[in-house]
């Protein structure tokens, strides 16, 4: 129907992962579908609110993902009940190796150097 109307031309997948991830990440990453919200190369998330992860610094990443699986403690903690469920499934080994991945993986993020800090 929608191809017909001209409205839409044809759904245009994101592309996939700039790096494959080894077969242990894989299962990480499948363990929370981390793709179904995050985009199957981890920078088209189904959300502008959702952040984009591919490319992103591995410390922050690790760090960040650690605070979900914080409870009761806002000023190390992160507030997204959905993020903590996926988060506390994992060890901090795991997070650290996802993140690693996700740090390794092509992205559209990039540091812009500001005047101020030179």
């Amino acid at each position: 129907y929608y191809s017909a109307s001209g409205v839409v031309a044809e759904a245009k997948l994101a592309p996939a992962p700039s790096r494959e991830p080894n077969e242990e990440v894989k299962k990480l990453l499948a363990k929370a579908n981390c793709v179904s919200c995050h985009g199957a190369n981890f920078s088209t998330p189904i959300d502008p609110t959702y952040p984009k992860l591919a490319g992103q610094h591995a410390d922050y990443l690790f760090v960040a993902l650690k605070a979900y699986k914080v409870d009761n403690n806002p000023k190390v903690g992160r507030g997204n009940a959905i993020m903590a469920g996926m988060a506390k499934q994992y060890t901090n080994a795991e997070l650290k190796q996802l993140a690693n991945y996700l740090a390794s993986v092509e992205g559209d993020l990039k540091v812009i150097p500001q005047s101020k800090f030179r």
